[in-house]
């Protein structure tokens, strides 16, 4: 492991992509991005993700700039074309314009096509709530997740999110419909470690501790058919209302024969279009002290709310710095030394 402030990694993040040709606005919204999931303990989404978005616009799959066009809009709803833009820079847009009409209208929605992986949903939706709105957001992947009852997978480990504002930390429930993120698979097999059964299945159907295995297999979902359900209304909602397609139909992230073409869809509530701000803040941070106060299950020392852990962490990290994995810090050395970039 080696040790860096969150500003120092930001910072080299960004300045690796504009040396690759990046447009520096969209390399700065990737690396807030990338480390705002290191801080939040979400490394399987942080900077391990670099080297394959960097990989994927070397090879002409992915836009260098932001392309993103507005294609239908009316006062609470936005069609958005991303234009292969990454992923980051188009699920951004969208959630900026999403907040700044929602103060308008009360609230608005938003389906993105043409886009990338866009790495942690949380992301996105806790712009929302530090804006005293109400954040969603969810996005459709390459096919990943078996259908229950099926061992051949067919929708992605589509997630989603929701984030509320209160007073203290925002409650951001941000879950994958399956029993695991594919990214914990693909840090396992990066750092060489197996994977517990019950996460995914191999090609063949049978269960695997070999995360090699498992990603060319398919990963289970949560609560059998309730987390394959929540996958499907995912893919309807990112991969069909948005035009963006559902995951049997789209391209992987690790694969490089064509653009992801992955959809999204988000949104904003403003509070105040519903109650005071404040009034409600107060209220929800009433409702989480009264759970976080009920008796304790054996050998639980707190109950936590969601996302309480991440920010927690955020704060943590920000004050003490982050540790990186030597074999995460070798690629992102890598990357950076053609052009004279050094990883400190």
């Amino acid at each position: 492991m080696k040790h860096f402030s969150a500003d120092y990694l930001r910072d080299y993040c960004k300045d690796v992509m504009v040396a690759k040709g990046i447009d520096e606005d969209c390399a700065a919204a990737v690396a807030e991005m990338l480390v705002d999931a290191e801080l939040t303990g979400v490394a399987t989404h942080g900077v391990t993700r670099l080297a394959i978005y960097m990989e994927r616009v070397e090879k002409g799959l992915v836009a260098k700039g932001n392309e993103c066009t507005i294609m239908r809009e009316s006062p609470s709803a936005l069609a958005i074309d991303a234009g292969n833009s990454l992923g980051a820079v188009g699920a951004s847009f969208a959630m900026e314009q999403c907040i700044k009409k929602a103060k308008e209208t009360g609230c608005c929605f938003a389906t993105v096509k043409n886009s990338n992986h866009f790495g942690a949903a949380a992301f996105y939706t806790k712009k929302a709530a530090a804006a005293g709105m109400i954040g969603f957001c969810c996005t459709n992947l390459t096919a990943k997740i078996a259908p229950y009852g099926s061992s051949e997978p067919f929708m992605g480990t589509d997630p989603v999110c929701v984030a509320v504002p209160s007073e203290g930390y925002p409650v951001v429930l941000d879950m994958t419909p399956s029993v695991v993120a594919l990214g914990k698979l693909i840090l396992a097999q990066k750092l060489g470690k197996q994977i517990p059964l019950g996460w995914a299945l191999d090609k063949t159907g049978k269960p695997t501790t070999d995360p090699a295995e498992g990603r060319k297999g398919s990963l289970l979902p949560i609560g059998g058919p309730k987390g394959s359900g929540i996958a499907l209304i995912v893919e309807l909602l990112s991969g069909v209302l948005s035009g963006a397609g559902t995951a049997t139909h789209l391209h992987d992230l690790y694969a490089f024969d064509a653009p992801q073409g992955v959809g999204h869809f988000m949104g904003a509530i403003d509070v105040a279009a519903f109650m005071d701000v404040d009034e409600f803040r107060k209220a929800v941070s009433a409702v989480t002290a009264e759970a976080k106060s009920l008796q304790k299950a054996e050998g639980v020392n707190e109950i936590l709310m969601p996302g309480e852990r991440g920010c927690r962490e955020a704060e943590a990290r920000m004050a003490e710095g982050i540790d990186v994995p030597d074999e995460v810090c070798a690629e992102l050395s890598a990357m950076g030394a053609p052009y004279g970039l050094r990883l400190a």
